[in-house]
C-alpha cells in the first residue's frame, strides 16, 4: 500500500500565507489522488519540508520509527531556479503575445525535466510521469513561495492555427 496523504511540516505550514497553504493542499491532493506516489511503501503519511540545505520527506505510519529521505537542495536548485525564472518572465506582463507561447513551452520542457530528475533522485517514487511532474511541482513550491511570483497570463491562441 502506498503513501495515502502528504502534509507540510509544521514549521513551514505555520509560517505560510493562506494562499500558499491552499497551493500546498491542492498539490498534495493531486499527488495522492493519482498513481500511488510510493507504491512499495506501507500505508503512511509523507511529511514534506525543507531547510537551508535539504528537502526532507518523512514517512510516518504504523511503525514506531519514521523513515526519512533527504534530498540536497543543490541537486534541484539550478532546475528550480530556471523554472521560477520562466514563471517570472511569464508573469512580468511586458511580453508580446508572440513571446508567451515559446516561454510557456520552455516552462513545460523544464517541468518535464524536473519530473525526470525526481525519478532519478528518488528511484522509489512512482514510475508514473504525471506523478513525478506533480512531485516536482511540490518541490518547487517548498523551495519558493510561488504565490508571490504574480499571476500568469492567460494562454493566447492564434486563431489562424486552429484546425
Amino acid at each position: 500500500m502506498p503513501v495515502d496523504a502528504i502534509r507540510i511540516e509544521e514549521r513551514l505550514w505555520s509560517s505560510a500565507s493562506p494562499l500558499r497553504r491552499q497551493e500546498w493542499r491542492t498539490l498534495t491532493i493531486d499527488i495522492v489522488s493519482g498513481e500511488p506516489p510510493w507504491p512499495s511503501r506501507e500505508p503512511c503519511t509523507l511529511v514534506a519540508g525543507c531547510d537551508d540545505r535539504d528537502l526532507h520527506f518523512v514517512f510516518t505510519g504504523s511503525s514506531p520509527s519514521a523513515d526519512t529521505l533527504a534530498l540536497p537542495r543543490a541537486e534541484v536548485a539550478p532546475l528550480v531556479g530556471e523554472y521560477v525564472g520562466l514563471i517570472r518572465k511569464l508573469s512580468g506582463g511586458d511580453l508580446y503575445p508572440a513571446h508567451i507561447e515559446p516561454i510557456d513551452m520552455a516552462k513545460r520542457v523544464l517541468h518535464d525535466t524536473g519530473a525526470r530528475r525526481m525519478g532519478a533522485l528518488l528511484p522509489d517514487l512512482s514510475p508514473s510521469f504525471e506523478t513525478r511532474r506533480r512531485f516536482f511541482s511540490l518541490v518547487v513550491s517548498l523551495l519558493v513561495d510561488t504565490t508571490q511570483l504574480g499571476p500568469l497570463p492567460a494562454h493566447h491562441h492564434d486563431p489562424r492555427r486552429v484546425r
